[in-house]
């Protein structure tokens, strides 16, 4: 277009330089300073029409990607009217609101923050966009491009076209983008008054939050004894209406807001319920001990899916951020419904009674927890619910103590006696006019024991979901865990996952005591404050962050220690598929790099670390060689590999099995069955016999003596027969030898090999008694030691005469 024009031009015009200045004439009065300022060329116009066509062609790109006003306004205008309602909550006098209901307004709020904060994100961006197009459409629009023309209207067709389409577009630009800034800008403003008018809330929660925590140990209301002192409410019917609607609408607002959570945690419940289905299916149909493997599991093979249900909704709210105590109750419900169903068959009687009415005394303390307003009318309801609740904790403990089978773990016991506790101390608030509190303790007293329940539960399936993918793993169909290994597996899962259901359970309880926000904060203000030791400063959170990380580094170290052993197990006789003391390599290098991870988070500077290993340094040169040279000796026994787990082997005069090569040392359970610890340092220092380094045969060598009177040939023979037995090896094939003529005897040597050193001592002994048999059946005599003695004369014999007892010498 440039060439065309240009080309045109130049036909049309002279190249005077005045004259091509002088074909353009000014759109608007020019003031002196503009008169004097350079003229505009005819060439500059053309290219300067083209860049500019091009650059807001880019800025209308921009200006085409429109912020999503509907979804905008929707968000905007549903939070404007919960504001409006939180608004007129906290100044009606009407209603006493209570601190459960300032907790439920206070996360309500920020969930509204959260949403808000998001969309103003978005709009701020969108308006800052909006400023810099602005501020290229300016730029073109003061462009002197813009105020000249050319006098003739004849002149250059082309370009009065393309700088008449210029104008057209920018101006039509220009339209769009006033209203897109208008419309950005009046999000904008309505966004920031409802900021606003969140953090006025805030304020106002926390100033009433903490008036009615500190108001928390007053008396509220009469003593149990005097006349009522409290104003009549609404009906408990309508407060429980009036409830069930709000915290509906809280619930189903959060879910929708966090709908990719929840689809995600239901496809994950069916995905364990499938893995569950089809491990239970092949040890159905693969395994020989079938019955012994299932009937050691308590739920899983019975309700598949609904263990699988506990197990995602045990650890559901540690994926919701932020969630509403009407969410944590149906979350609640539904677990200590389904741990119902599973319990049905494992307990007796008399104690599913006690549960049902335990599950009847949840179901109403979380319909009441969930109140709004304090109802002081439920005083009296409380009060009986207590003592109902006393009596059921007692008859469990009673219970628990007489049922030896019970199918609950002792320490349920704890929790039992903690909610009999809180009970009590919940009716001594309720008689001396403490109503909020008692409502508090006796509520938190009833959820949390149910959802301990619910949580041993949730243990043992867990537990149970381990122990059958291990089963699953165990290739031979016949294998499967003896009592001893279920018992261990049981115990290295348990402490761990009961860990967990401690943490869910606290954080339960601590929400049901609304004191888990001003719980989180003071731990973090402590964590936080910075302190100083010297001239080193520090605060306890680096130091929590790195001890927690290397408890994890640990536990995963061991665990997959444990993992690797188990699969050793199976790899047992197959001496070059065994991990042995990989293990080892596998644990130093999960420590090694969480300790590197703990570093980096806590973040402690390097130069402190040096420092520390420096100071270790002088105390290895001091007194810690040994300790040193052990460990080293361990990695060094992880890299060659002299022996591995499950070896025989012989060191210092210890003869036994390697049953676990550590980091500092290695164990030996020798055949009393003691296992004898033994450092790494005296592994590699003694002389060390392993007999079954490379492959587990071995060699079996007998002298066995027969009489000087015995025919050779008939013993080589009888002995050759008896070495023809099947777990005798023919390759090396066994040897008979006459080895030496004894002083007693004429001694013969056999040797023979064995496939597996594990049965060499069991076929030494068929050995030996086949042939005893044999030579006894042959008549060949297999003498011992003896002497002849012969004796020609005894020089000075005395003559003596015996006499009986009694007789006298005459």
């Amino acid at each position: 277009m440039l060439i065309a024009l240009q080309g045109k031009v130049s036909a049309q015009i002279t190249d005077d330089e005045d004259l091509l200045d002088s074909v353009f004439m000014s759109n608007e009065k020019e003031s002196d300073a503009q008169k004097a300022a350079p003229r505009l060329s005819l060439e500059g116009s053309i290219r300067k029409t083209q860049d500019y066509t091009l650059k807001i062609n880019e800025l209308n790109k921009i200006l085409k990607s429109e912020l999503d006003t509907v979804q905008i306004s929707e968000v905007i205008s549903l939070s404007e009217g919960l504001v409006s309602i939180v608004e007129r909550r906290l100044v009606s006098e009407e209603t006493k609101i209570n601190l459960r209901y300032l907790s439920a307004l206070d996360n309500l709020i920020s969930s509204i923050n959260s949403r808000i904060t998001t969309i103003e994100e978005t709009v701020r961006s969108r308006v800052d966009n909006l400023a810099a197009v602005k501020t290229k459409i300016d730029s073109i629009k003061q462009d002197d491009l813009m105020r000249y023309s050319l006098r003739d209207t004849t002149l250059l067709p082309e370009y009065q076209s393309a700088i008449s389409n210029l104008r057209t577009i920018l101006a039509r630009t220009d339209s769009l983008l006033s209203f897109q800034r208008l419309q950005a800008l009046t999000f904008q403003s309505r966004i920031s008054n409802i900021t606003v008018k969140v953090n006025e809330i805030r304020d106002n929660l926390d100033f009433q939050k903490q008036g009615l925590e500190r108001a928390l140990f007053n008396k509220e209301n009469n003593f149990i004894w005097e006349p009522k002192d409290f104003p009549n409410t609404e009906s408990l019917v309508d407060i429980f209406r009036t409830s069930i609607n709000l915290n509906q609408t809280i619930v189903s607002r959060y879910i929708r807001n966090h709908l990719g959570i929840s689809i995600f945690l239901v496809l994950l419940v069916f995905l364990i319920n499938y893995w569950a289905g089809a491990n239970l299916k092949k040890i159905k149909s693969e395994k020989e001990f079938s019955g012994i493997i299932l009937g050691r599991m308590r739920y899983l093979p019975s309700y598949p899916f609904l263990s699988s249900l506990m197990v995602i909704l045990a650890i559901a709210p540690f994926f919701y951020p932020n969630p509403p105590v009407s969410f944590f109750s149906l979350v609640l419900i539904v677990m200590v419904s389904i741990s119902g169903i599973l319990l049905r068959r494992r307990i007796g009687k008399e104690l599913y009674q006690v549960w049902w009415m335990l599950f009847f005394l949840f179901i109403i303390s979380t319909a009441s927890n969930l109140y709004w307003e304090i109802a002081y009318q439920e005083r009296w309801h409380l009060l009986a619910f207590n003592v109902f609740g006393i009596f059921l904790g007692l008859r469990l403990l009673k219970l628990q103590k007489a049922n030896e089978k019970l199918d609950i773990p002792p320490y349920v016991r704890l929790f039992a006696r903690i909610y009999v506790s809180f009970g009590a101390v919940s009716i001594i608030a309720n008689i001396l006019g403490r109503f909020s509190l008692s409502k508090m303790i006796g509520i938190t007293a009833t959820l949390s024991l149910m959802h301990a329940l619910a949580l041993v539960i949730f243990v043992i399936i867990i537990k149970e979901l381990i122990y059958l993918q291990l089963e699953v793993s165990r290739k031979s169909e016949s294998d499967f865990t003896s009592m001893i290994d279920f018992n261990d597996i049981q115990k290295k899962v348990n402490k761990m996952f009961s860990f967990l259901a401690f943490a869910i359970w606290g954080y339960y309880f601590f929400e049901s005591l609304s004191i888990l926000d001003t719980l989180i904060q003071s731990i973090g203000e402590f964590l936080s404050k910075q302190r100083s030791i010297l001239n080193a400063s520090f605060n306890f959170a680096q130091i929590a962050v790195f001890f927690v990380v290397v408890y994890i580094a640990t536990f995963l170290a061991n665990t997959v220690a444990y993992a690797a052993s188990i699969k050793d197990q199976q790899n047992v006789g197959l001496g070059n598929k065994r991990l042995g003391s990989s293990i080892l390599l596998m644990r130093l290098a999960v420590l090694t790099i969480g300790f590197l991870i703990a570093v980096a988070a806590s973040g402690i500077p390097v130069d402190k670390i040096a420092i520390v290993l420096g100071a270790l340094s002088v105390g290895i040169g001091f007194g810690l060689q040994t300790i040193v040279n052990n460990l080293v000796s361990g990695v060094i026994l992880a890299f060659e590999k002299p022996i591995q787990i499950g070896d025989t082997v012989e060191v210092g005069g210890v003869e036994g099995i390697v049953k676990d090569i550590g980091i500092r040392a290695s164990k030996i359970k020798n055949w009393d069955g003691a296992e004898v610890i033994i450092p790494n340092g005296d592994l590699l220092a003694q002389q060390l016999t392993n007999w079954t380094l490379s492959d587990k045969k071995r060699r079996v060598e007998l002298i066995i003596g027969v009489a000087y009177k015995s025919d050779m040939d008939l013993v080589t023979e009888l002995i050759a027969n008896e070495l023809a037995k099947d777990e005798i090896l023919k390759s090396p094939e066994p040897r008979v030898f006459l080895q030496t003529f004894a002083d007693n005897s004429v001694n013969f040597r056999v040797l023979f090999w064995v496939n597996d050193v594990d049965i060499w001592i069991m076929i030494r002994d068929q050995v030996m008694r086949g042939i005893f048999k044999a030579f006894k059946n042959n008549d060949i005599e297999i003498p011992f030691p003896q002497r002849d003695l012969y004796v020609k004369d005894y020089p000075g014999l005395v003559q003596e005469k015996l006499m009986k007892p009694g007789e006298e010498e005459k």
